[in-house]
């Protein structure tokens, strides 16, 4: 029976893992807001926008504490880039990003939304952030 375990699939709506973070002029994002959970985590939500008019979502979280932190998180966007963000820890000096997966073609869109959701310790706070896409 155990080999059989082994061989199912993850859930399409699996929770996905924060990864390294390097941003260039294809990213958009708000500004740094200060986590009410400490002074020392910081998170943001950008949006990525690339020369094919395909768009992604990403919530970027930094620890600046001499401690780690236990983070979860989300992404929702007005362009189907959307994601739930793994519950994880966060080193004292690390930046991680949770990319929700592109959306194609959102050049029709007049401007671009997107809400990044950042639990600390087991409280969820947010930031919001749009651009006009044109």
């Amino acid at each position: 029976m155990a080999g059989a375990l082994l061989c199912a699939a993850a859930p399409a709506d699996a929770a996905v893992g924060w990864k390294a973070v390097s941003t260039n002029s294809n990213w958009h994002c708000s500004a740094y807001v200060t986590h009410s959970v400490s002074d020392h985590v910081k998170f943001k939500v950008c949006i990525v926008v690339n020369a094919n008019e395909d768009a992604q979502a990403v919530v970027v979280v930094q620890n600046t504490a001499s401690v780690a932190v236990s983070i979860a998180g989300a992404v929702r966007s007005d362009f189907g880039s959307n994601v739930d963000c793994a519950g994880s820890p966060l080193n004292p000096g690390f930046t991680r990003g949770c990319f929700a997966p592109t959306a194609t073609d959102v050049g029709s869109s007049a401007v671009l939304n997107a809400v990044g959701y950042l639990e600390v310790n087991g409280v969820t706070n947010a930031v919001s952030y749009g651009i006009a896409h044109v």
